[in-house]
């Protein structure tokens, strides 16, 4: 079943059904009823914290249409483009900003790309430089809260989703800032320019013209962590909150808007839900074969030091998220990895971090970075012309991940903190 999956990657069949016609090739070689791949198939998607996601994506779609992004924009250009390097650190906070509005690093590379990649390279910078920045830096979109993919593995690997967000908070800053340096240390080298100095009045009228915004991703995780709703009822509210202030607010949704809005909405949760879908299966096929326990045993069983496996782990998620996406990554080795892991002693929140910090580098990686090829298109340059600048981002990205691995007290102490 893997040979045949791997197989048919390499031909370029989209990973969803790769996944699914592999373990359906199993399920007919040793015989088992379609009717449980058909149950199966559709089991996951009645499960209410998924409704989550459509909500969500629904959200950053709205707001990136009515054009709340170049408000986010104005604030962090005003407050940080007198650094080396103005625009390009302006890509970084930005995207550290969208995180808490989209969830999702696809959304932040598009919107944040499409207006900030042409104005970089207006400005003198390298396309591949501005493309490079844009892809690494928008990783933090499903770090940050709130975040859809924090959901899928919240509910695939039975933890609470307000813990995860809480979770979230101070690694997503902690490699955005690292980014933020890397971007300052590069510009210094360069010579790429600095902006002028904003005046306090810029700042602030930038600030009163995007408070609606800038309101919203506060709001929604106090409302989560508070238990005042589930994510997913906060996710509902939060669309027609993002709906409401884009109509009668700031004016800047019209109905091609919305109806563009959520057609995207419907696509990307498709996307999600069908590899969700085809996933299961395929996780199925693994955990009736006592795959997840072989590897347990035979990792555990090699004699080495904890630090050992905690860093063969990584290593494998590293590259693991390089050939393949997120989601299936997810589904693959969560059942296989969260064992070993407790086993270690690893906090199960901990390692989830962990493992979505590992696995959202593979994202502007090539070959199938995301959002490098998202990138790569608003730059208008090739993607293999950017792995030199990309190399600086990776390397200090994978650096964060280990230090993530290795204190515990880096992830946990707000969720410790708030649960007292």
């Amino acid at each position: 079943m893997i040979g045949i999956f791997v197989l048919l990657l390499i031909l370029g069949m989209p990973v969803a059904f790769a996944m699914g016609a592999s373990a359906l090739v199993y399920i007919l070689v040793e015989d088992i009823t379609l009717e449980l791949v058909s149950q199966r198939f559709l089991s996951n998607t009645q499960s209410f914290a998924f409704l989550a996601v459509p909500f969500f994506i629904l959200m950053g779609n709205i707001m990136v249409e009515s054009g709340i992004a170049q408000r986010m924009i104005n604030v962090v250009h005003a407050a940080v483009r007198q650094l080396p390097g103005g625009l390009g650190c302006v890509s970084v906070v930005t995207s550290m900003g969208m995180a808490g509005v989209s969830g999702s690093s696809v959304a932040d590379a598009s919107s944040v790309g499409s207006v900030l990649i042409p104005e970089m390279k207006r400005k003198g910078y390298s396309a591949s430089f501005s493309a490079a920045i844009n892809a690494s830096s928008s990783v933090v979109g499903i770090i940050i809260p709130p975040s859809s993919t924090m959901i899928i593995i919240a509910w695939l690997a039975n933890l609470s989703v307000a813990e995860m967000f809480l979770a979230g908070i101070i690694p997503g800053i902690l490699i955005g800032v690292a980014y933020l340096v890397v971007t300052i240390t590069i510009s210094i080298k360069r010579g790429y320019p600095r902006e002028e100095r904003p005046t306090l009045r810029e700042f602030a009228t930038a600030t009163v013209k995007a408070f609606w915004a800038l309101l919203l991703p506060i709001v929604l995780i106090i409302v989560i962590v508070a238990g005042i709703a589930t994510p997913t009822e906060a996710a509902a509210v939060a669309a027609v909150y993002a709906f409401l202030i884009s109509v009668f607010v700031y004016r800047s949704l019209d109905w091609r808007g919305a109806l563009r809005a959520v057609k995207g909405a419907a696509y990307g949760t498709t996307v999600v839900m069908l590899i969700v879908c085809t996933s299961t299966i395929f996780s199925y096929v693994l955990i009736s074969e006592r795959v997840p326990q072989l590897i347990s045993d035979n990792l555990l069983g090699l004699g080495l030091p904890t630090w050992g496996i905690k860093l063969a782990l990584v290593l494998i998620l590293l590259c693991a998220g390089m050939v393949m996406d997120l989601v299936p990554n997810l589904f693959i080795f969560i059942p296989i990895f969260f064992p070993i892991a407790l086993e270690l002693g690893m906090e199960p929140t901990h390692f989830g971090i962990v493992m979505l910090c590992a696995l959202a580098l593979g994202l502007f990686t090539p070959p199938i970075g995301t959002t490098l090829f998202i990138s790569c298109h608003l730059a208008k340059v090739k993607m293999e012309d950017t792995v030199k600048d990309l190399l600086p981002y990776f390397t200090v990205g994978a650096a964060m991940v280990l230090l993530l691995t290795f204190v515990p007290a880096l992830t946990m102490w707000i969720p410790n903190l708030v649960n007292g």
